[in-house]
């Protein structure tokens, strides 16, 4: 076995040393499709010459291929391989924001809640945010969810069958138990309370009441329980798509939620929310997230710090064009 091998590279040395040979011989000689004749003769190596030829010019390729520039309209299919790229210049000019670009054009297409097929539309193009780089590093932005009551939410919705847990110790009053369920939808305004995004939706699955729980300010706010939540819930921004989030929602407390995934802008998404309870129809959020296109101006406005005053401006509340993000949710 041993005197075979050593004779088959013997003999697979001597084939390459001959082609090399023989491609000198007739390169000189300018005969060229003798050339390629006798470079046929290297595919009578060993198939692991051949295996180890083909990996390599895979591995070339790639590197040829990661090192070129893309443009624009370049697909990213992972958060690593568009890792610091963000708006350039180009010969003196500032390049614009992909992400804005892109919501110019949208824009101008039709609303999403007029017809079917405008509908249709609205969901296809999303599918358009899969060509917008997306940055490896983390972003942060900042926005409100607030109930003006014209959305028939929260629904309280006593499910419990728990015979225990069902009064406050203190006050005597009923109070909700686990099974209990909240659906609510809401309304999605910027950190700014300039620009109206779109609606909150979800359901909130109650896991533990605790009575006496909550600053004094919390106590006198109307409809305040403190109690705990299983929450899922989905923030829609219109034609940046939406993303997704489950985890605690504690009325007396902040908390954090964990992203579980998004559409469009948000389809590589990861990372967290923290939810700041205002009051029980006042909510701020802090998202932190990875995989995203570079921020927009529309979620990098001032923002406008939490309070239970805090309102949105009359402009953004009457869906004013000029206040509204293109085909915001509703």
């Amino acid at each position: 076995m041993a005197a075979t091998m050593l004779n088959l590279s013997a003999q697979t040395a001597g084939n390459v040393l001959a082609c090399s040979n023989i491609v000198r011989d007739l390169s000189q000689n300018s005969q060229k499709r003798d050339v390629e004749a006798a470079c046929l003769q290297v595919q009578t190596a060993p198939k692991q010459l051949h295996s180890l030829k083909s990996s390599s010019l895979r591995s070339t390729s790639y590197k040829q291929d990661s090192s070129r520039k893309r443009n624009s309209s370049s697909r990213i299919t992972s958060v690593l391989e568009a890792q610091g790229r963000r708006t350039a210049s180009k010969h003196g000019e500032i390049i614009k924001n992909p992400a804005e670009a892109l919501m110019e054009d949208f824009g101008n297409l039709p609303s999403s809640d007029i017809t079917h097929s405008s509908v249709t539309e609205s969901a296809d193009r999303l599918f358009l945010w899969e060509s917008i780089p997306k940055l490896a590093e983390a972003q942060t932005f900042s926005v409100y969810e607030l109930n003006e009551f014209d959305r028939d939410s929260p629904a309280f919705l006593e499910f419990s069958t728990q015979t225990v847990n069902k009064v406050d110790p203190d006050t005597g009053a009923q109070v909700h138990a686990l099974g209990d369920q909240v659906p609510f939808t809401n309304k999605l305004y910027d950190g700014s309370l300039k620009l109206r995004l779109g609606i909150t939706a979800g359901i909130c699955l109650l896991m533990k009441h605790y009575p006496g729980m909550g600053t004094p300010e919390m106590k006198r706010q109307q409809f305040f329980f403190p109690d705990r939540y299983e929450t899922l819930m989905t923030w829609y921004f219109g034609d940046f798509g939406h993303i997704s989030g489950q985890g605690p929602f504690v009325n007396y407390q902040d908390t954090l939620m964990s992203i579980t995934g998004g559409v469009g802008f948000f389809r590589e998404a990861r990372g967290v929310v923290r939810l700041h309870n205002i009051s029980p129809f006042k909510f701020f959020y802090t998202f932190t997230l990875t995989g995203i296109p570079e921020l927009p101006k529309h979620l990098t406005a001032s923002v406008v710090p939490p309070s239970e005053s805090a309102a949105a401006i009359s402009e953004a509340v009457a869906c004013d064009p000029l206040f509204t993000l293109p085909n915001f949710t509703n």
